[in-house]
Order: C-alpha cells, then sequence, then structure tokens
C-alpha cells in the first residue's frame, strides 16, 4: 500500500489529541526543571517592535508557557498547516488574543512578503515538511535581512528506550522507515540549513526522562496514527505489554528514556 505521508500528517495533526499525549509524557517525567517551551524562550532574541511568525505553532504551547513575558508591541503570527491545531491555539490563547494573529499556512508556500519577519520559529516541526528545501527558502525569502529563524528538533536517540522495550517486548525487528529525526535531526539539521543561512548554531536542551507509570507510555506509543499499529496493538497486547512496563517500574522504580531535543539558530 503506497504511504501518502501528506494524508498520514493531516489526520495525525487534525487536532491537537495526538501532540498532546506526546507532549504529556515529556512534560510529566522530564529530570530538567526548566520546562522545554520556557527554554526555547529564552534563547530568542526579540528586537524592538518585533515581527514574529512561528510555523506549525500546534496548540501554542511556546507562547501559552510564556504569556508573562510576551514581547512588548510585537506583531506575532501563529499559523500551522491544521486548521484544527490553529482552533487549538486560539482557545488555550483565547486571553492574549490582542497580542496575536493566526492563518493556516504551507511551509513550503509562506503567503507573506518578501522580508516581512525579524523572527522566524519552526519548533519540531521541520522534520514534517515534504520540500524542506522549498521551506528553508521561503523562511529565508520572509526573513528580513538579520532576520532569525529559530528551529527546534530532536535526535536519533529520542526516546530510543521505548522504542526498544516495545520491540523486544513482542520481538519485532527495528522499523526499516526512516525517523523523523532522519529527516531533519540534531545530527543533519546544520547541513541543511547551511544552504540556506550563514551563520548557525545548536543549543541542546539537557534532560531525560525518569517514566513512573506505564499508561503514559502506552499513550505516547499509540499516539502516532498509524493504522498498523492500531491493527497490531490488540486490547490483549496493550493489557500484556502494560504489564510487563509495570513490573519493569516495580522493580527498577522508573523506567529511564534518553530525551535528544535542542534548537538550530539560523541568522
Amino acid at each position: 500500500m503506497h504511504y501518502d505521508e501528506t494524508n498520514y500528517l493531516k489526520e495525525q495533526y487534525a487536532d491537537a489529541g495526538n501532540y498532546n499525549r506526546r507532549v504529556w509524557l515529556a512534560s510529566r517525567f522530564s529530570t530538567n526543571s526548566r520546562d522545554f517551551a520556557a527554554w526555547v524562550f529564552d534563547q530568542i532574541e526579540f528586537p524592538p517592535k518585533a515581527r514574529v511568525l512561528e510555523l506549525g505553532c500546534g496548540p501554542g504551547y511556546l507562547w501559552l508557557r510564556n504569556t508573562d513575558r510576551l514581547p512588548a508591541e510585537a506583531a506575532i503570527v501563529l499559523s500551522d498547516f491544521s486548521a484544527g491545531m490553529l482552533e487549538a491555539a486560539k482557545a488555550g490563547l483565547k486571553d492574549y488574543s490582542e497580542a496575536f494573529d493566526f492563518a493556516v499556512v504551507d511551509a513550503q508556500e509562506i503567503p507573506f512578503a518578501n522580508h516581512a519577519f525579524d523572527i522566524v520559529v519552526a519548533n519540531h516541526m521541520l522534520y514534517h515538511v515534504p520540500d524542506r528545501k522549498k521551506a528553508l527558502a521561503e523562511i529565508r525569502r520572509v526573513l528580513k535581512p538579520g532576520g532569525t529563524l529559530y528551529a527546534t528538533t530532536i535526535g536519533l536517540g529520542n526516546f530510543r528506550e521505548i522504542r526498544e522495550l516495545f520491540r523486544n517486548f513482542f520481538n519485532l525487528p527495528p522499523s526499516p522507515g526512516e525517523t523523523v529525526a532522519g529527516k531533519f535531526g540534531l545530527e543533519n539539521g546544520y547541513g541543511q540549513l547551511s544552504g540556506f543561512f550563514e551563520h548557525i548554531q545548536l543549543e541542546k536542551y539537557a534532560d531525560h526522562l525518569e517514566v513512573t507509570e506505564a499508561q503514559p507510555i502506552i499513550d505516547y506509543l499509540m499516539s502516532s496514527g498509524s493504522p498498523r499499529l492500531a491493527a497490531f496493538m490488540t486490547p490483549e497486547r496493550i493489557s500484556s505489554f502494560k504489564d510487563y512496563l509495570d513490573r519493569l517500574i516495580e522493580s527498577e522504580g522508573h523506567i529511564y528514556v534518553t530525551k535528544e531535543s535542542g534548537l538550530f539558530i539560523a541568522r
């Protein structure tokens, strides 16, 4: 069966449900006392009266978790290719609506003029874009001279223990498909950005998870939206895997999960 990534992403991100389940695992069991959204915001340098575009804003967590320090007199456009995600962002930020405009935007065809923005934020989304070269060219086009792209992503080892526990328990071979980090990750993002930006730096977020409950791991796995996984994970298999995770947590105290994430700053 032909794999249509565009349709998969439309279904996966039709609303914020699957996204929230993945974020919940990482945020709930993180060992870094500094929330990732707060850490990302720490890195952003806002010029006076900044014009800002976020691509793939999702439910708007970057801004929702930093409402106490929104830049003064900034013009901020939050965009996503999913209207459902954008509605979640609008609802979450309804008390700050005067600070934001919202737009459904495909990162490969950004509907704004040349040199329109001081800052573009691409938060864990470039690995989902089918034509990243086109998207990066568009980002470069809408940035002002001297403007900055802030692009977060993950590394190849991110959450590897969860994948290994799943495969080993069910005696499955490694997935032959390319991971999202293989498309645009900490290891290869620099090379992709270097064709469009002169100055690039990578900042890494130090973190790992210590997971003390089995159900959030199950929810994370099932949030992928994969029809193949959904068919495989019958109620009986879910129950047996959860029992295994429960025993592991009881024995070890927690399940250690590698967290590899960071931020490319490209000027």
